[in-house]
C-alpha cells in the first residue's frame, strides 16, 4: 500500500527499477510484484551517486520523484 511521505534515498550509479504498482515488498525499489498488473516499474538510469526523493504516494506529476502532492493528500 502507498505510504504519502517520500523515500529519500542514496542511489549509486547504475539503472534502478522502481516501484509504480505500489506492491513490492521492497518500497521503493520493484521486486516483480507488478507482473500481477498491467504496470511497469520506472527505470531510473543515474550517472553519479546522488540523494533523492522518490514519490510514495505514487500520485506526483514528475514520478518516480516526489513534488509534494502527498501534502495535499489526506
Amino acid at each position: 500500500m502507498p505510504s504519502h511521505s517520500p523515500y529519500v534515498v542514496t542511489l549509486e550509479p547504475g539503472t534502478h527499477y522502481i516501484c509504480q504498482c505500489g506492491l513490492s515488498k521492497n518500497r521503493p525499489f520493484c521486486d516483480g510484484s507488478h507482473k500481477a498488473t498491467n504496470q511497469q516499474p520506472h527505470a531510473l538510469k543515474v550517472a553519479e551517486k546522488q540523494e533523492v526523493a522518490l514519490c510514495a504516494c505514487l500520485r506526483s506529476g514528475n514520478l518516480p520523484f516526489c513534488d509534494g502532492t502527498h501534502l495535499s493528500l489526506k
